[in-house]
């Protein structure tokens, strides 16, 4: 089976980072510190880089509900980062 991995819309992730609504309809948690491990962006797909800010948000990679249409928290890089 081959794995592919995609990363959140770069459009989605400049909205979040302007305030934008998470799938929970608040704002991102903003002012976490990363220490280099632990915390993949899902814009980047790397580890946010120590010292480095990191919003916490919902999020849903579904754009219907549907069984497998999870809501749970994610990392992203707070400053700009380039799509995986």
């Amino acid at each position: 089976m081959k794995l592919n991995y995609e990363s959140v819309d770069s459009d989605l992730v400049r909205a979040l980072r302007a305030g934008g609504p998470d799938a929970n309809g608040q704002p991102a948690e903003r002012g976490a510190i990363s220490d280099g491990h632990g915390t993949p962006c899902r814009h980047c797909l790397g580890h946010v880089p120590a010292g480095g800010e990191y919003l916490i948000l919902a999020h849903r990679p579904f754009p219907e509900l549907q069984p497998y249409a999870e809501c749970g928290p994610i990392f992203l890089c707070a400053e700009d980062c380039k799509a995986f």
